[in-house]
């Protein structure tokens, strides 16, 4: 299941929700001030590098 991010938009607070499997996105909340004017953020993911080299990098190919 995927968890998303969010931002009310009244108290500024961010927060995460999991979110089902099914696909279908229930209106949520914020369980700060429990203001429904929340927006969902774009999040960034990591990968892990499984490149060789010094593992100071993320695989920019100058330490080869």
């Amino acid at each position: 299941m995927p968890i998303y991010e969010y931002k009310c938009k009244n108290c500024k607070a961010k927060f995460e929700l999991l979110i089902t499997s099914c696909g279908i996105e229930v209106p949520q909340k914020c369980p700060g001030c429990g203001s429904k004017n929340i927006e969902k953020l774009i999040s960034s993911f990591s990968t892990k590098n499984t490149s060789r080299g010094c593992g100071e990098c993320s695989g920019c190919g100058g330490c080869f």
